[in-house]
């Protein structure tokens, strides 16, 4: 299944993030990833979320499928 750019507005990288920011990450299945930013390569390609609720940490590409979900890094 392919992602379109339109169902993702940071289709280059990920935006800058301050650590430990809230995030919320969607994809088109309504899949949800839920937690803080613990860490972003350089070039903000791939950041790791500490997920919420004691669940460890998930790694997401940004062409993983995944977008932030409105007003989640605000």
């Amino acid at each position: 299944m392919s992602i379109t750019a339109t169902n993702r507005p940071y289709a280059g990288a990920w935006p800058e993030l301050p650590l430990h920011q809230e995030l919320v990450l969607q994809d088109a299945r309504g899949n949800r990833i839920v937690g803080t930013l613990d860490g972003m390569t350089e070039d903000r390609s791939t950041l790791w979320i500490q997920l919420s609720g004691g669940l460890g940490r998930q790694l997401v590409h940004h062409l993983d499928g995944y977008w932030l979900e409105p007003g989640s890094a605000s």
